[in-house]
């Protein structure tokens, strides 16, 4: 009963914060290559703050319902729905996001030694036109991506290369974005100090591949032009915090700075720092 009571308070904190971000630092394929953090079924709610460089003035508030299923000891399946809000010198918008799903499966666990697949989608379930404001702004990126993953772990250190297939280009009546491919390489480290958790991670993302936008000096046309440097390589370091409060439940804290930031913002996605904090509940 108690569990029911928590998990209805999640859901309340989710639907009564109108501050959050669907968007992290990169445009999804972040997702692949978390670790589970234990064999029971997870349902957490979280809140985060993103602030863009400034000379996009763009601040993101975030709020997001994350769930783990885990239907063994080598699958699993990840869903996280945020909400957003994003504000800047033009306006500020508001609004569901993008539902990511990703499916994670081991192939080989022996020992130390552990490879997963992992294979899923970012869904462009996020308006991209509220407040007539470019894609900057918008809560979603208005695309259905599909994500790969694979991660090999080995003690306390683990690899992943990852990639996102961006589908299609965002009915956003400003920018008209497509953006190109995303490849991820992740290294991370985790250990453990007294009950807590603690990891840290560098994400290396290119993208592969220039971005377009409807081209501004033939307007009323559907042509479109690339973005000079759009396909740009960005390096983040990660660092998280799995603080157990009762047998049930755990406070996750982490933070996230670019080592090597992305010049072209078209998308909405570069950070100069975020910071985010949840509870989740282990059934």
């Amino acid at each position: 009963m108690i569990h029911i009571r928590i998990i209805e308070s999640l859901f309340v904190l989710l639907l009564a914060t109108s501050l959050a971000s669907a968007q992290c630092s990169d445009a999804g394929v972040c997702s692949v290559g978390k670790k589970p953090t234990t064999h029971r079924h997870q349902i957490g709610a979280s809140y985060a703050y993103g602030k863009g460089k400034p000379a996009d003035g763009l601040a993101i508030h975030a709020a997001a319902l994350e769930v783990s299923l885990n239907f063994s000891r080598e699958s699993q399946l990840f869903l996280s729905l945020p909400w957003s809000s994003q504000s800047g010198p033009l306006g500020s918008t508001s609004g569901i996001g993008d539902l990511t799903l990703v499916w994670s499966q081991s192939v080989f666990n022996e020992d130390s030694h552990q490879l997963n697949i992992q294979i899923g989608g970012k869904l462009a379930t996020a308006g991209v036109n509220k407040g007539n404001l470019p894609q900057a702004y918008q809560s979603g990126l208005g695309t259905n991506d599909l994500l790969f993953g694979l991660t090999y772990a080995i003690d306390n250190w683990s690899t992943t290369i990852g990639y996102q297939l961006s589908r299609g280009r965002s009915e956003n009546k400003i920018d008209r974005l497509m953006r190109g491919d995303d490849a991820l390489l992740r290294v991370g480290y985790g250990t453990v100090l007294g009950e807590t958790k603690l990891s840290t991670d560098i994400l290396a993302i290119k993208r592969l591949k220039e971005s377009s936008v409807l081209d501004r000096a033939k307007p009323g046309s559907d042509a479109f032009v690339d973005l000079p440097g759009s396909d740009q390589f960005q390096i983040n370091l990660l660092g998280r915090a799995v603080i157990p409060l009762q047998t049930d439940y755990s406070l996750n804290l982490l933070a996230a700075l670019p080592l090597l930031n992305r010049k072209v913002n078209v998308d909405g996605l570069t950070r100069s720092i975020t910071l985010s904090a949840g509870l989740v509940l282990a059934m």
